[in-house]
């Protein structure tokens, strides 16, 4: 079994004063957005410039086959006063599903890379940082918030497996596994964490804690999520 400390980056992130320092109320927001990228496997990664396919709606900058994270994430954009485009097209042979996309106009670009930057440096250091737990009263309140972000970001989109008695999600990103399991200790929770090929396991025992974690999805600024 993985801990936290194993899957902290060794190497301190340098520090970029260009990058914009964001308010506990957009952060949240802003961070639930990164946390959203990193559970698709098209999009850019909040530590970089974003890249990819330029079609006729701009540049693409997630893929989700759930639609309710490409409404979310939609959702949290235009909050953001970030103009996104919505296309849902079908895949698959057999068996055929929908593909959620999600463009920004190309004149967008280098403020969504700044705020995607900004809230994943700022996030983590808010949640993974020991040091945070003696801080102010203010990021006291909202390190359970930003925990929740995580949670409602990776529930919504990296889909949750009901297994006998425990809740299970897979990511891939070894910052953002451990940023759940830190984030589910601020949210009065136990996760565990195990490796597994190419991804991360974090699992959860049916029962109290689940349903913290799972109310996540109902503290999402009053928007219509599922549970």
């Amino acid at each position: 079994m993985a801990t936290i400390t194993q899957l902290r980056t060794t190497t301190a992130s340098r520090e970029n004063t260009n990058l914009p320092w964001l308010d506990w109320p957009e952060l949240v927001e802003a961070l639930e957005v990164a946390a959203l990228v990193r559970c698709t496997p098209v999009g850019a990664a909040p530590d970089a410039r974003p890249a990819g396919p330029h079609g006729v709606h701009g540049m693409l900058v997630a893929e989700f086959n759930q639609q309710l994270a490409a409404h979310r994430m939609a959702y949290l954009l235009g909050r953001l006063n970030l103009p996104v485009t919505r296309e849902a097209t079908v895949a698959g042979l057999r068996r055929r599903y929908q593909l959620h996309r999600l463009y920004l106009p190309h004149g967008a670009q280098d403020g969504y890379g700044a705020l995607m930057t900004a809230a994943w440096s700022q996030g983590r250091a808010a949640i993974l940082d020991p040091a945070a737990s003696g801080g102010s009263s203010a990021r006291q309140l909202w390190r359970p918030r930003l925990a929740g972000a995580v949670w409602r970001s990776v529930l919504t989109a990296a889909g949750r497996h009901l297994h006998k008695n425990i809740l299970g999600v897979r990511v891939t990103d070894h910052d953002l596994a451990a940023m759940l399991i830190r984030g589910a200790q601020l949210l009065d929770a136990r996760a565990a964490l195990r490796r597994r090929s190419g991804c991360f396991l974090i699992s959860v025992d049916v029962g109290p804690d689940t349903q913290r974690l799972l109310g996540a999805l109902r503290s999402g600024d009053q928007f219509d999520l599922a549970v």
